[in-house]
């Protein structure tokens, strides 16, 4: 349809409890200075069971979203911590081959006085 100002009507949906995902008809320009307030339904009014079953449904898809949200989260978390420990790992085991590295050199030196080592990375 055509609204009041000329141009082409745009279909949108509603998801208000009165009509979840009813469509209808209105102004594109809606909302702005220019735009009329044109509206027509284009689907029909659904009867009340079927509003109170979408409703129920779309809460718990919000449900199921928000909760899925913090799943994200806790994994993303998990992750990072795993990181944490692989590198915290990573170190340790560094510092315990260049302190094995050492001792061997001290004790090939034969003496504590002239210690010396070469690493190369």
């Amino acid at each position: 349809p055509i609204c009041h100002c000329g141009n082409q009507c745009r279909l949108t949906t509603s998801w208000t409890d009165n009509n979840p995902g009813r469509r209808f008809w209105g102004c594109a320009n809606y909302g702005v200075r220019r735009g009329c307030a044109f509206f027509e339904w284009y689907d029909p009014q659904v009867c009340e069971r079927s509003k109170i079953v979408i409703c129920g449904l779309l809460k718990r898809l919000r449900k199921e979203e928000e909760e899925n949200r913090k799943l994200k989260k806790k994994v993303g978390a998990a992750q990072a911590q795993r990181f944490l420990r692989a590198s915290v790992m990573g170190s340790r085991i560094f510092l315990t081959v260049l302190l094995g590295m050492l001792i061997l050199e001290w004790r090939d030196s034969g003496s504590s006085k002239n210690v010396k080592l070469a690493l190369t990375f």
